[in-house]
Order: C-alpha cells, then structure tokens, then sequence
C-alpha cells in the first residue's frame, strides 16, 4: 500500500511498493527555470549536469555495479534526480542518491565540461526546427517572461553562470521543505528506512518562492531557415483553479491528441498527408498552464494550421478509445521509475498520490534531460 511520509525536517517521502525485479529511487527538488533569475536563466539545468560530477568517484560505474542506471531532468518548476536498478539494490540506490544531493566539491573542469555539453544542448535544440518551434510557440503565447523563457536558458546566460552561483543556487532550493523522495517497485522496507534517515538528516526550512512572471505575447512568432517543409506550433492557455486536478487533464488530452493511429493528429495531420510527425506538450504551475501542438515538416503552412485548429476543437473520445488509454497506462504503470517520476510531478502539482487512482502512470512531460 502506498504511504507518504512527512519528515521532522520537511521532507516528504513516498513509498510506493509493487512487486518488480526493480527498484526506482526519485528525488525531486522544487526548483526550475521559473524560479531562476533572468541573468542566470539556466542555472537548474546546468547544475543537473554538474550534480554527477563527484571528484574522485565514478556515478556511472556505481549505479551499474548496482545493477542500474541513472538520468535527471529539468523541468519548469523542479529538477529530477532518477535511479532505477536490480530490487536487491534499492538501498545502494538510495545512497547514491543521498551522496548527488548533499555533495558540494564540485571541480571547476568539471563545470567546464559540463557547462560545454550543456551548450552543445542548446544549440542542437536551436538548430533542430522540431525543438525550436515548439519553444517559440510557448514564447508567441507568454511573451518576454517566466514562462516564456527557454528552460535550459540561452548561450549567453549559461556562459555566465559561475561555481559560486552554482553552490549559491543549490544551497538556496536544496532544503527539506522542498525536497520530495519517491521509491517505488521491489524496495525492502529497511531501504525505506535508509531514506527516512538519510534524508532525515537534510537541513530544513523551505525556500522563499516568488510568483513566476507571463505576459501577452505576440500570438505569432515566424523564423525562416533553409529547411524541406514547414514547422508549426501552437500553445494555448487552459484555465487552472486546482493545478493537481488540470495536470492530469492535461496527461490525458495529450494522449488523446496524439497517442496510437487513432489519435486526433493522427487522424486530421498523418492521414491526410499533411506531415508524417508530431508531438504534444504542456505543463502548469500553480494558476498558469499551458498545451501545444507541434507538427513536424509539413507540406504547407495555411493546411497545417487549419489542421491543428481542427486538432484543438473540443471532441469527446469514442468509448474504445477508453480501452486504449488504459493498456497506456498499465503499459507505464509497470515501470518503477515512471511510476516514482509521475507520482513525483504529481505530488509537485499539489497533490497527495496515495491512491493509484489519484494519478496517472503516463510517460513525464518533456523535459531537458542531463
């Protein structure tokens, strides 16, 4: 039965036990790129990348030998720590991921490394027309704000941000009061025990948090390059008045939208021969939300608007659809590490995950992965 624990120093941990050869081991810290300042937009990011550099200590050769593997995303409003391995293993992992949160001796080669592969990131999302319209459809809706700055940041930020900003940043957010640890899958109840004290031992305290800014934006945004076909996006804002209630509203009309051959892009884009691909991507923090539509290499520009416009109109999934939406999310729910990344993003939301019913195992929203 899954429980949440709340520890005397305000992190929450939630165990979510099922039987499984594996083990995954999340932890989630409240921070993002709407959280950053301008200047060091970025900065969440980068220190993702930097956290799995730990001088004199190999990340990646300790996670396999506990038969596993490791990765960490940014999102808008958290970063992610995600380590999944053999169920033997949950305590190992559970120390791992204790030693990548506390570690602080951070070699500047390091941050130079990393803060170069970061860089190489951003210019492969700039140059790639799929990556680089999407994130030009959320800034024509939010315009020069918060929300409508890119979540890695851009060159020049990134080029700025400095190890001392790095440990500032991370001493700032990485407290127990905002610090969220989900084990799921075949942990044994004394790897439980290891993350309560481990995580126990956290300095408390939760971090002053200011509202994140959105503006109007100029609805449309066009970027010419030498490329076959045509990129389009669309973002629109949802209402919120309950984030945990519109996230999971959002998980599933993103399925609706573009999951299996009988999708809605499917049918109004792929069938007709407008573009062969396209993808779906949304997101809320606390009163603000958005979902966006992009379609990849199309063949023109008035069809393929016409078609996300069509893709967009309200419509009710037929009753097989149901059917399907369910081997979804049984298809993920028996994964460990999904389970313990959605149940994370949903209790981030505002929720409380205690009930499998309260949530759904669908595949995370796009993030930057490290």
């Amino acid at each position: 039965m899954r429980r949440v624990l709340a520890l005397d120093n305000g992190v929450v941990i939630v165990a979510d036990p099922f039987a499984s050869p594996l083990a995954a081991v999340v932890v989630a810290v409240g921070v993002g790129s709407l959280y950053e300042d301008g200047d060091k937009r970025g900065i969440t990011h980068l220190l993702e990348h930097v956290m799995f550099r730990v001088p004199g200590f190999d990340v990646d050769e300790a996670v396999e030998s506990l038969g596993g593997s490791n990765n960490a995303y940014t999102q808008r409003d958290a970063i992610m720590i995600t380590l999944e391995g053999l169920a033997a293993s949950a305590g190992g992992l559970v120390e791992l991921a204790h030693r990548l949160y506390v570690n602080e001796k951070y070699a500047e080669e390091d941050v130079e490394r990393e803060r170069a592969a970061v860089l190489s990131e951003l210019r492969q999302s700039r140059e790639n027309p799929s990556d680089r319209v999407g994130e030009l459809a959320v800034k024509a809706l939010f315009g020069d704000s918060d929300w409508g700055a890119p979540v890695g940041g851009t060159p020049e930020t990134v080029e700025s941000i400095e190890l001392r900003d790095l440990l500032e940043h991370k001493r700032k957010w990485f407290v127990g009061g905002n610090t969220l640890v989900v084990l799921s899958g075949g942990f044994s109840e004394e790897a439980l025990e290891k993350a309560a004290r481990l995580f126990g031992g956290l300095e408390g305290g939760r971090p002053q948090r200011r509202t994140p800014t959105w503006a109007e934006g100029p609805k449309r945004l066009i970027e010419e390059r030498d490329v076959d076909g045509v990129y389009y996006a669309k973002a629109v804002r949802v209402a919120v008045d309950n984030a945990a209630a519109v996230y999971p509203l959002l998980s599933a009309a993103s399925i609706h939208l573009e999951a299996g051959t009988k999708s809605v892009l499917f049918n109004v884009v792929r069938s007709t021969g407008i573009a062969y691909s396209y993808y779906v991507d949304f997101d809320v923090v606390g009163d603000v939300g958005y979902l966006a539509v992009v379609v990849e290499s199309a063949r023109g520009l008035e069809e393929v608007r016409k078609a996300v416009e069509d893709a967009l109109r309200p419509r009710r999934p037929p009753p097989y659809r149901l059917s399907f939406f369910k081997y979804l999310w049984e298809s993920s729910w028996r994964s460990p590490v999904n389970r313990a990344v959605t149940l994370a993003e949903f209790y981030l939301k505002g929720a409380v995950p205690k009930r499998r019913s309260a949530s759904f195992g669908l595949p995370p929203r796009r993030a930057l992965h490290g």
